[in-house]
């Protein structure tokens, strides 16, 4: 099913590895869902020619994670964001056993992915976030619907969600782009584990360097908001982290911090802790059972799997 994408291979016993996929698509855009035991991926340059390349995918993660090694360095896909990846670099990732849903975008129906490049092939929401949990809200609307609805009603649902995807990235008809800070606070942060700062909200908003700089005075500075939100995003990964299977320099890394000894000081700072003591505190419930309760609670979910034996194999 997956040998057009990436080349796989189980991790552990082949006899022990399962996998559940169900697709289906509204025009151009394919919609799935898959569930699978832990596994490696590798996309290498024979699979990046034609069409091959030209497409990006929206990812629901909703339990497990995957860690892929990129040209730009490395990357970690957790449970509880949402994620949009480029496809068209080359990669090679491991993933634990998982549960995702997805939907795969031709590049050019999105403004966005015009914007994505090597250096930033990954964008990303938490769930946990007001931005990240609208737009979890609004996808399991949108499938919601999608099963009671005829393809050419489907087809403009769907138009409208890549619209509200491409203001939600900065994306929006030119007269809607307004350089104001909390519009360029929103560009930087789905953004952190790229290479982002002055010179491309610059380039995005097409303003100068001292607007920039007088937007972001109050909040001492484009760097200082980047890596406060770093940290954050820090913080709650190491808060729901498994300590026999996580590093603090690996997490550190994945969100810009090359520097150890820098980093643990800059942590201790911001939250009066040290990383090594939020590593492996307990959580209420796991962030699997967090997010699964979070998606159950909302109606559309609750008709997802119904749904999903409705649809299969059929266009809307």
């Amino acid at each position: 099913m997956t040998a057009s994408l990436y080349q796989t291979w189980p991790r552990g016993e082949p006899e022990g590895f399962r996998a559940e996929a169900a697709g289906y698509r509204v025009g151009e855009l394919v919609f799935n869902q898959a569930r699978f035991s832990p596994a490696r991926f590798l996309r290498g340059p024979e699979l990046l020619a034609g069409e091959g390349r030209d497409f990006l995918s929206l990812q629901a993660q909703l339990a497990g994670e995957e860690r892929l090694i990129m040209t730009h360095g490395h990357v970690r896909l957790l449970a509880g964001h949402i994620y949009l990846r480029d496809w068209a670099y080359e990669f090679d990732s491991e993933a634990s056993a998982m549960c995702l849903h997805a939907i795969i975008i031709p590049r050019h129906r999105l403004r966005a992915g015009a914007g994505m490049n090597e250096q930033t092939p990954v964008l990303s929401w938490s769930m946990a976030d007001p931005d990240g949990r609208l737009l979890s809200l609004l996808w399991q609307e949108l499938i919601a619907e999608l099963g009671q609805v005829t393809l050419p009603q489907a087809t403009i649902l769907c138009d409208a969600f890549l619209g509200f995807l491409d203001v939600m990235l900065g994306y929006g008809p030119a007269e809607t782009i307004h350089a104001s800070l909390s519009a360029m606070q929103q560009y930087l942060m789905t953004r952190l584990q790229g290479d982002v700062g002055v010179e491309a909200l610059c380039r995005h908003f097409h303003v100068s360097r001292s607007t920039v700089y007088r937007l972001f005075a109050p909040v001492g500075g484009v760097r200082q908001f980047i890596n406060g939100a770093r940290l954050e995003r820090c913080y709650r990964e190491l808060r729901g982290a498994d300590p026999r299977h996580t590093k603090i320099a690996d997490v550190a890394s994945a969100w810009g911090f090359a520097d150890a000894s820098s980093f643990s000081h800059r942590f201790r700072n911001r939250f009066a802790v040290s990383p090594s003591e939020i590593l492996g505190m307990a959580l209420e419930q796991s962030e699997d059972a967090s997010v699964s309760s979070h998606l159950a609670s909302s109606r559309p979910l609750r008709d997802y799997a119904d749904w999903l034996q409705q649809a299969s194999g059929r266009e809307a």
